[in-house]
């Protein structure tokens, strides 16, 4: 079902690139875009989109929760990423778009937003943040703490910290039985296990 978007880039070329990819995908019936921060908000409350493809040093660490309507959901979130970014500005986003992903892999995560279900809060039912199941997800994979930072665009520091939290909410210890529970709940396939 198509659904609309905005692309919040400042450049150009990269804003029109994306656009480009998002008009041959047929994901979306209606593609808007802003250059500057200052009227993002101003068009997202005019036109309430389904989806925002952000760059992420438009928006500060609160965006997520200015974006919830009266009904408390918000347009599904995704930062352009090819940069650094604050960890509390990236842990907002529902998907991170690297600037060298291919277009399938843009694409597959576009599809894979279009078709979530709005966004109420930043909890999952597991009580991981988006962000905390993100480094689950790698961690299981087989990746290290410094493979997951690369991947993932934030410190090793922070990985760290976010993998304290996991095993503090979920009461696992080891390697194992996290992979046991992300394959229980969903969080990953048996097929995407190992290093990527």
């Amino acid at each position: 079902m198509p659904s609309s978007v905005i692309i919040a880039e400042h450049s150009e070329i990269i804003r029109r690139g994306l656009a480009d990819i998002l008009e041959k995908s047929g994901l979306f019936d209606r593609i808007r875009e802003v250059a500057c921060a200052a009227n993002l908000m101003d068009l997202v409350k005019r036109t309430h989109p389904d989806v925002l493809v952000v760059n992420p040093g438009m928006v500060d660490s609160h965006f997520s929760d200015q974006l919830k309507n009266s009904s408390g959901t918000r347009p599904r979130l995704a930062a352009i990423v090819y940069s650094f970014h604050e960890e509390a500005v990236l842990e907002g986003f529902d998907e991170l778009i690297p600037i060298n992903d291919t277009r399938a892999k843009i694409q597959k995560k576009l599809v894979a937003l279009v078709n979530a279900t709005p966004v109420e809060n930043q909890e999952t039912d597991h009580g991981l943040s988006p962000r905390e199941t993100e480094v689950l997800r790698e961690l299981v994979r087989g990746l290290s703490n410094k493979e997951i930072s690369e991947k993932l665009f934030i410190s090793t520091h922070t990985v760290m910290s976010h993998r304290k939290n996991i095993t503090q909410k979920l009461n696992i210890k080891s390697v194992a039985g996290l992979t046991v529970y992300a394959i229980l709940n969903k969080i990953i396939k048996m097929e995407e296990l190992g290093p990527s």
